[in-house]
């Protein structure tokens, strides 16, 4: 029994580092285009990708009643979108 909830530990531990190593890449980039001045056109281009998703997302989710986790991060990107938009 002990080994098995050290190697769940252990699990846990390199999917929370997983994560935070994709939030600190994620905010790196936004910094970067930010400073470069082309963060208005990345927005253009995740727009559609993350109102795609949140689609995607909504019909899985009545389907199977998983995956409202993505409809719903999807639409706070697109919320954030909309109200920054600086067209």
């Amino acid at each position: 029994m002990e080994s098995y909830l050290n190697f769940m530990l252990i699990r846990f531990g390199i999917l929370a580092a997983g994560v935070a190593v994709l939030v600190i890449i994620g905010f790196a980039i936004a910094l970067y285009l930010k400073r470069k001045g082309k963060l208005g056109h990345a927005r253009r281009y995740v727009e559609p990708m993350a109102r795609t998703v949140i689609d995607r997302a909504g019909e899985r989710s009545t389907r199977t009643g998983r995956g409202a986790w993505k409809g719903t991060a999807a639409r706070k990107v697109v919320n954030y979108l909309d109200k920054n938009d600086k067209r």
